[in-house]
C-alpha cells in the first residue's frame, strides 16, 4: 500500500490530459465530484445543525478526509492487483513464445510496450503464441506425412529413403527441400505410370485404326491385353515413346492423305454428277483411316480423273455459268467481268479449270464479306419496284371501281412504303459509309456508289413523271386544236349571243343538224333538242346569267390567266380517273349562216352548274 500511497502523493496536481478523449473518465470525474459535493454539503449541514461550538470540527474533518483517502486507496489497490496478474500472464506468454520460436527456428517478435495497455499487449502476445503453435503442429504433421510418402515411393521406384530427424523440428529450408524431394518422387512415379497407360492405349487405338500387325517382341507384349505388368524404367519408357511416335507419324500422314483424297473425290462426284446411290455404297465400304481404305480411295480418284478429262469442257462451262451468277449477285459491271480474260478462252485444260475455280472462290468471299449490303439492296429494289407500280396504278381509270377493297389495300401499301423506303435508304447510306471508313474505298453497285444509285433512281422517276406530264399536255393541246378548227358548228348556247357590231340571226334547221353531226365526230357531247320548251327557256335564262357574269369578270381572268390555267390543270388531273365527271372547254370559232365570223369564246361548265343533258343512247361515248 505504501507504493500506492506514494503514487497518490504524486498525484496531488490534477491532470486534465488524462481525461481527454475518454468519455468514461470524464463521466467518472463528474459523478465523483458531484457525489463528493453532495456528501460534503450534507455533512456540513448536519454539523451546522448540531452546532459548531459543541463539536471538535478539526478532528471530524480529518476523519472525513481520511475515510475518503482510504476508499480511493482501496480502489487503486484492487486495480493494482489486476495489473500484477496481467503482468504475470504476459511473462508466461512471452516464455511460451520464446520456446516456440526456438523450435521453429524463428526470431522472437518484438512488441511496442510504450503507450499500449497491458491487456492489449497480452492479447497481441497470445495471438502470436497461438499462431506459432498452429505452425508447429502443421510442420510436425507435414514431416510425418512426407516421411511416409518417401518410404512408399522409394519402394515403388527401387530407391533407398533419405532419413530426416523429427525432433527438434528441421529448419524451414530443410523441410522445403525434403518436401520437394518427395514431391519429385511422387510426380515421377505418377507421370511414368500415366504416360505408360496413355501411350499403351493410344498405340492400341492407332494399330487398330491403321489395321497393321506388330513385328517386334516388345510390340507384341505391349499389345497383349492380358498383360497387366507396368514397367516404368528409363529404357522401357524410351522404347515405348519411340514406338508410339512412329505410329502417330504414320497415322497423321495417312489421315491427311485420305482427307485430301475424299475432298477431291467428293468434288469430282458433284461435277461428274455421279449417282448418289453409288456414292453411298462406296462410302459405306470404305470408312476410317486404314491402309485398305487409302488404297481404295486412290483407285477411285484415278477412275474419276479419267472421267473428268473426258468431260473437262462441260466442267468449265458449268464453272462459267456459276461465275456469271456470282457476278450478278455481286453487282459487277462489264468492265469488272472483262478483267477475267480467261472467261472467253477456248483452251479447255486443267490450268483453265483451276483459274475458273480461283475466280469463283474470290467472288464467293467478296459476296460473303458484303452480304449485309447486298441483302439490303435487294430489299430496297423490291420496295422501289412496288413504289413505282403504285405510282403507275394511281392514274388508272378503273382504280375507283373499288371492288374487293382494292383502294384501301393500295393506300395501306402506299403508307407502308412511305415509312419503309426512307429507312432502307438511310441504312444503305450508313452501310456504305461504314464500308468506306473500314476499307477506304467506295462500295459500287453496277459501277455506281450507293448514294449515286439512289439519286439516279429518284431522278429517273422525276424525269419519267415530267415526260408523262408533257405527253398529256401535248395530247390535250392536240384535242383542243381539233375542236377549234373552222366548221359549221354553232353551239345552241352561243346561237343568240350578241356581239357588238354584228347582227346575229338564228340558224336554220339544217345548220343545227350539221352542228349535231360535227359535235359527235369531235367527241363532244350531243345536244338533245327533244326536251320540252320550258326546260329550254330555263337553260337559256341560266346561260344568259352566266354570260353576263362572265363579261364582268373577263378583265380579271385575263390578268390571272396563268393562275387559272394552273388551277384547271390541277382540277383536271384530280378528276381524270373519275367516271361520270366532265369539265368541258369549248374554244370555238363560230360562223353564222351569213358567213360572218364571230370571235373565239370559251365556255366553262364547272361541276356545280347544271349538268349538260345527255342523249339516251350512250354507246357512242
Amino acid at each position: 500500500m505504501c507504493d500506492v500511497k506514494r503514487q497518490l502523493s504524486k498525484m496531488n496536481e490534477f491532470d486534465e490530459e488524462i481525461f481527454k478523449g475518454k468519455p468514461w473518465a470524464e463521466k467518472l470525474l463528474a459523478d465523483s465530484i458531484s457525489s463528493t459535493k453532495r456528501a460534503v454539503s450534507n455533512w456540513c449541514d448536519i454539523v451546522c445543525k448540531i452546532g459548531e461550538a459543541d463539536l471538535d470540527l478539526d478532528q471530524y474533518v480529518k476523519i472525513f478526509i481520511h475515510q475518503i483517502e482510504n476508499l480511493y486507496e482501496d480502489l487503486i489497490a484492487d486495480m493494482d492487483t489486476i495489473q500484477e496478474k496481467t503482468y504475470d500472464q504476459i511473462m508466461k506468454s512471452l516464455q511460451k513464445l520464446e520456446d516456440l520460436c526456438r523450435d521453429l527456428h524463428l526470431q522472437i517478435p518484438t512488441f511496442n510496450y510504450e503507450g499500449i495497455p497491458l491487456c492489449e499487449l497480452h492479447r497481441q502476445i497470445s495471438l502470436k503464441v497461438e499462431e506459432y503453435e498452429v505452425l508447429a503442429q502443421i510442420r510436425r504433421r507435414e514431416l510425418s506425412e512426407l516421411s511416409q510418402k518417401q518410404v512408399k515411393l522409394c519402394a515403388s521406384l527401387g530407391r533407398a529413403p533419405r532419413p530426416l530427424e523429427e525432433s527438434p523440428l528441421p529448419l524451414p529450408s530443410q523441410l522445403e527441400d525434403f518436401r520437394a524431394y518427395v514431391e519429385g518422387l511422387e510426380t515421377e512415379a505418377l507421370e511414368r505410370e500415366e504416360i505408360f497407360f496413355q501411350l499403351k492405349e493410344k498405340i492400341v487405338e492407332i494399330v487398330t485404326e491403321l489395321d497393321v500387325c506388330p513385328n517386334l517382341e516388345f510390340e507384341k507384349d505391349l499389345l497383349n491385353l492380358t498383360n497387366t505388368q507396368v514397367m516404368i524404367t528409363d529404357a522401357e519408357m524410351a522404347q515405348l515413346r519411340e514406338f508410339h511416335d512412329q505410329l502417330v507419324t504414320r497415322l497423321s500422314s495417312v489421315k491427311e492423305e485420305i482427307g485430301e483424297l475424299r475432298s477431291k473425290i467428293d468434288d469430282l462426284w458433284k461435277k461428274l454428277e455421279i449417282d448418289m446411290v453409288e456414292r453411298d455404297i462406296f462410302l459405306q465400304n470404305n470408312t476410317g483411316h486404314s491402309l485398305k481404305t487409302l488404297d481404295a480411295l486412290k483407285i477411285e480418284l484415278n477412275r474419276l480423273e479419267e472421267m473428268k478429262k473426258a468431260n473437262l469442257r462441260n466442267f468449265i462451262e458449268k464453272q462459267r455459268a456459276e461465275l456469271v451468277e456470282l457476278w450478278d449477285k455481286c453487282h459487277c459491271t462489264q468492265e469488272q467481268r472483262d478483267v477475267f480474260t480467261f472467261y472467253h478462252s477456248e483452251c479447255f485444260n486443267e490450268d483453265l479449270f483451276e483459274l475458273h475455280d480461283r475466280e469463283i472462290e474470290k467472288w464467293k468471299r467478296y459476296y460473303e464479306e458484303h452480304i449485309d449490303i447486298f441483302t439490303l439492296l435487294e430489299e430496297f429494289k423490291q420496295l422501289w419496284a412496288e413504289h413505282l407500280e403504285l405510282e403507275m396504278n394511281s392514274g388508272g381509270a378503273n382504280r375507283y371501281k373499288n371492288r374487293g377493297g382494292l383502294l384501301l389495300l393500295e393506300e395501306k401499301n402506299r403508307n407502308k412504303l412511305k415509312k419503309q423506303l426512307p429507312l432502307v435508304e438511310e441504312s444503305l447510306r450508313n452501310l456504305a459509309q461504314v464500308h468506306y471508313l473500314r476499307i477506304g474505298q467506295e462500295f459500287y453497285t453496277f459501277g455506281q456508289t450507293i448514294p449515286d444509285y439512289i439519286q439516279q433512281l429518284h431522278q429517273d422517276k422525276e424525269k419519267e413523271f415530267k415526260q408523262k406530264l408533257s405527253a398529256k399536255k401535248q395530247q390535250r393541246e392536240q384535242q383542243s386544236h381539233r375542236m377549234v378548227t373552222p366548221t359549221s358548228l354553232t353551239p345552241r348556247h352561243c346561237s343568240k349571243r350578241k356581239v357588238p357590231g354584228t347582227t346575229m340571226t338564228e340558224p336554220p334547221k339544217k345548220a343545227k343538224i350539221s352542228v349535231k353531226k360535227e359535235v359527235c365526230k369531235t367527241g363532244l357531247p350531243k345536244l338533245n333538242i327533244s326536251k320540252t320548251r320550258n326546260r329550254r327557256k330555263s337553260a337559256r335564262r341560266e346561260r344568259l346569267r352566266q354570260r353576263l357574269s362572265f363579261n364582268r369578270s373577263s378583265d380579271k381572268e385575263n390578268q390571272n390567266v396563268g393562275e387559272v390555267s394552273t388551277s384547271y390543270h390541277d382540277f383536271e388531273k384530280e378528276i381524270s380517273g373519275k367516271e361520270g365527271w366532265r369539265s368541258t372547254t369549248f374554244g370555238v370559232k363560230v360562223t353564222n349562216p351569213e358567213g360572218i365570223s364571230i370571235k373565239n369564246e370559251k365556255f366553262l361548265v364547272p361541276g356545280e352548274l347544271p349538268k349538260t343533258p345527255r342523249p339516251k343512247n350512250t354507246s357512242r361515248f
